[in-house]
Formats: structure tokens, C-alpha cells, sequence
């Protein structure tokens, strides 16, 4: 994020920069040009005073003397032309013919003076000439032509340009140096939030933002950040409590109720009598499982999330489920397939362990699907890498995420669900209407569904071709594999089918 930061200023920067820099050069150009240009004119004046001298007296011996040694002394030759053109000095060289300065001898014939002249950049090779009237209106008697070379006055220039340019960049380089350690604890605490906020949507609760980092904004941001998931911990723990509770305190009574009703059968002599009596027994009956569900649940979610340095890789949970799975098609008479996994694919654990999920959905499918066979896959969703990139702006944990996700599907070839069975089977205590009278309490998928989505998966049942119910299971990378890990002797299993 810094360097997204750093590379957002570079533009303003460098308009900057360049805006300030080119004024810079503009300035220096012209006032070093003005500077020697106004040197050369006071000679030029100079020059034309005693041009005029010697054009009255008819001696020029003394300006001839004067410009030869100017022009030693300097290298710019220097020209009087008179009104018939002939030359008051020669230096020995032709006069400079070009319109310019063609033009501007016209105007100094004209008595016209020039108080400026272009600038002499440093790509500049033309020399600098100065043109000055001997006289002046009407009685104007000679030009003077002077003719200065610009090396020293472009190498001037490119001198105070390059200082120029140092006192411009290190205040900038400055600037840039000092902004990477500034942003670095400005955003040091929006990483640290962004790491918590996504531990606590992972289902770790227990997660807890640094509040001691950053401007006193973030922080008072980070506290309050950590009261809300204080408040919201709080507020999952008393309905936790309570439906353990409430299932503890009601199972009790519970009992004794159904044990009561069972102690009646002797004194229930008619067929009507009896039949109430099995009927109440069975009830009670169901009523106990479902509070045992209810407790399971509650335990499930009260799991904390797997970690992702302790996740391990697919191959690990399908060798910690595969006897479990066998096991469940062998009671069945089913054939199971497994898949053999990617030894390095590692996908983001739901509370209570991918394991328990998938042994979950195998023992549904043997048991309810009325099939075959039963398959256990997996695949590799490279089609999402770019929506997870731009979800994430790949500014997430580093070395955590995956780029992508990764599927394990469950499939059978028994009777299937309709489509709006499979719409409703999320549902808590839902059961289909084919499966009625079958063992279970219609938890299982519900809070599947819950433990996966906690961690920004998510769950879809699809119908399989040509028979048969497919369940997919999408989960994130984690691209870094972790260190070996024994696979458990028995995960917490989803609650199904209470004990006893």
C-alpha cells in the first residue's frame, strides 16, 4: 500500500517538479542573457561616443586602438558602419549579413535603440549582437555593430540551471525518503485493523487490533474497532450459553417425562391407550435428539477457526476422513471414489475442520441419497484468481491467501433433490419429504453452511447428471502449505444423529 501511495504522488510530484523547474530555467535564461546583453550595450554606447568623436575629428587612429584591443580581450569583433555603408573599423572580418540583424542596423540608421534581445539558451550556437546609433534622431552618422560569443554565457546558464536543478530534487528526494517511514506508520495500523477485520470474519472472535501504533485517529479507530468485536463476542456467548442452557435444563425434565409415560404402558389396556402412550414415548424421544442436536450445534459453533499456518493440506483432511467415509458406504452397500488431492493444496479451514464437514456430507449421502456410489473430488477455481486479486486489491495478509479457491464436491447417483428442495435444504431443522421418517434432525447442511461461510466460503448443492445430488464446497487458498501435521484420531462431527 505504500508504494500504491508513493507511486499515486509521483504525478503531482512531478508537475511539480517540472512547473517549478522550468519556471527556474526560463528566469535564469533571460536574466543571465539581460546580464550580458546590458554589458554589451554600455560598451556598444561607449564605443559609439568615441565613434562619434572620431568621425568629427577625422582621426580614428585612437577607436581604431580600442577596438582592436576589445576585441583581444573579449574575442567579440566590433563593427562601425557609416551612412554610406563603409566600414569607420574594420576587424578584418565580413559583417555578419542576416535579416535580423539587417534589421536592426535599420532601425539603429533611424536613431531606434534596442533594450532587448532573445534569449541564449544553451543549445543556443548563434552569437549575442548588440546595435547601437552614433548619434541620435536625425543626426545619427554610423552604427555600431557588436558581436559577442555565448560560450561562457550558456555554460553560465547550464551551471545555475544544474544548482538550480540540486536545490530542486533534494528537498524532493527528502520528501520521497521521508514519506515512505511517514506512510509506513500511518498505515501500519490500517494493515493491522485490515488482518483483524478479516481474522473476526474468519470466525476469530478472540482477535484484537493494536491500538498503541498510528496517528491518534487509527487508534481511537482500533479502540473502537475492538470494543465493537468485544460487544459482538459478548452478545454470541450469551446466546451460546443460553441454548446450551436451556437444552441442559430442559433435557432433565425431559427424561422424566418420557420415563414416566413409559412406566404407564402396564395400566394401558386398550389399543387406543397404548397406541397414545407409544406415540407420546416417541415423541419425547424426538424432542430429546433435537436438544441433543441443539447442544452439538452450539458446540460446533463455538469452535475456534482453523488457523491458516495450521491448515492442512487437502491430502492430509481426505486421509484424516477417508476411513470414516468407508466406512459409511460399507454400512450403506456403497462404492466410495475419492479423488487423490494436490499434496500442496491447502485450503482455509471452517470451524471444526474441513474433515468433519465432508464426513457430514458423505454420511448424508450413504444414508439418505438412495445410491450407488459416492465420489469425493476436488478442483482448483483458476477462473476466480482475478475477482479474489481486485476483492482483496492483493493487499491482504502476505504469504496467507491463495490466488483463488479451491472445490471439494461430494456427489451421488441416488434420487437428487428438485430444485426448490435444494433452495430450501440451508434450512434449519429442514428435512425432505421422502426423508420424514429417516433418522436426523435437518441441523447438518444449516450449519454447514454457517462454518464455511464464516470463512468466506460458501456451499451450493447442484443436481448431478444423470441422477443424484452434487455438493460443492468452496473454500479459499492459503498458498503457503504448512509443516507436517498428524492428521487427528476423530474430528468433532457435525450434529446428525444424537448418541444413544
Amino acid at each position: 500500500m505504500r508504494r500504491r501511495i508513493v507511486v499515486a504522488l509521483l504525478p503531482v510530484l512531478i508537475l511539480l517538479v517540472a512547473g517549478v523547474g522550468l519556471s527556474y530555467a526560463v528566469v535564469v535564461g533571460e536574466r543571465s542573457t539581460q546580464q550580458v546583453f546590458i554589458d554589451r550595450s554600455g560598451d556598444a554606447v561607449r564605443f559609439a561616443t568615441l565613434a562619434e568623436a572620431a568621425i568629427t575629428s577625422g582621426d580614428s587612429s585612437r577607436l581604431d586602438a580600442e577596438l582592436d584591443a576589445y576585441e583581444e580581450l573579449y574575442g567579440s569583433p566590433v563593427w562601425v558602419i557609416g551612412l554610406d555603408g563603409s566600414l569607420v573599423h574594420d576587424p578584418g572580418r565580413p559583417v555578419p549579413a542576416d535579416e535580423k540583424i539587417d534589421k536592426k542596423i535599420q532601425r539603429a540608421f533611424a536613431g531606434s535603440r534596442a533594450v532587448e534581445t532573445s534569449v541564449v539558451w544553451p543549445w543556443t550556437r548563434a552569437p549575442l549582437r548588440v546595435v547601437e546609433p552614433v548619434g541620435r534622431d536625425s543626426q545619427v552618422t554610423a552604427v555600431v555593430v557588436i558581436e559577442a560569443p555565448t560560450d561562457g554565457l550558456r555554460q553560465t546558464t547550464v551551471r545555475q540551471w544544474t544548482l538550480g536543478a540540486a536545490m530542486l530534487l533534494v528537498p524532493v528526494g527528502a520528501l520521497l525518503a521521508g514519506l515512505w517511514p511517514l506512510t509506513r506508520w500511518i498505515l501500519r495500523p490500517v494493515r493491522d485493523l485490515e488482518r483483524i477485520a478479516a481474522d473476526v470474519r474468519g470466525g476469530d472472535l478472540n482477535a484484537r487490533a493494536a491500538v498503541e501504533h498510528g496517528p491518534s485517529e487509527l487508534r481511537g479507530l482500533a479502540s473502537s474497532f475492538n470494543a465493537m468485536v468485544d460487544t459482538v463476542q459478548r452478545s454470541l456467548e450469551r446466546q451460546r450459553v443460553f441454548v446450551a442452557d436451556a437444552a441442559h435444563q430442559l433435557r432433565n425434565p425431559l427424561a422424566s417425562l418420557r420415563l414416566s409415560v413409559e412406566n404407564l404402558r402396564p395400566w394401558l389396556h386398550e389399543a387406543e391407550a397404548r397406541e397414545a402412550g407409544e406415540e407420546a414415548v416417541s415423541e419425547a424421544v424426538e424432542m430429546g435428539e433435537m436438544f441433543e442436536a441443539m447442544l452439538a450445534a452450539t458446540a460446533v459453533a463455538s469452535e475456534e477457526r482453523v488457523r491458516d499456518s495450521e491448515a492442512w493440506t487437502l491430502r492430509q483432511v481426505f486421509a484424516a476422513g477417508r476411513p470414516h467415509w468407508e466406512q459409511a458406504t460399507s454400512d450403506a452397500g456403497l462404492a466410495l471414489h475419492v479423488v487423490e488431492p494436490d499434496p500442496e493444496l491447502v485450503l482455509r479451514q471452517p470451524p471444526g475442520g474441513l474433515v468433519a464437514v465432508l464426513n457430514e456430507l458423505v454420511d448424508n449421502a450413504a444414508r439418505l441419497a438412495d445410491a450407488t456410489a459416492v465420489t469425493v473430488a476436488w478442483s482448483v477455481d483458476h477462473g476466480e484468481r482475478e475477482r479474489e486479486r481486485e476483492t482483496r486489491g492483493r493487499a491482504g495478509r502476505a504469504g496467507t491467501l491463495g490466488d483463488g479457491s479451491g472445490t471439494v464436491t461430494v456427489t451421488d447417483d441416488g434420487r437428487g433433490l428438485s430444485e426448490s428442495e435444494r433452495r430450501a435444504a440451508r434450512g434449519r431443522f429442514w428435512r425432505a419429504q421422502h426423508h420424514q421418517n429417516t433418522p436426523g434432525t435437518g441441523l447438518g447442511l444449516a450449519i454447514i453452511h454457517d462454518v464455511v461461510e464464516d470463512v468466506g466460503g460458501t456451499v451450493r448443492l447442484e443436481a448431478n447428471a444423470p441422477t443424484g445430488l452434487r455438493v460443492l464446497v468452496r473454500l479459499p487458498l492459503v498458498s503457503e502449505p504448512p509443516g507436517a501435521q498428524p492428521p487427528p484420531t476423530q474430528p468433532r462431527p457435525l450434529p446428525r444423529r444424537p448418541p444413544g
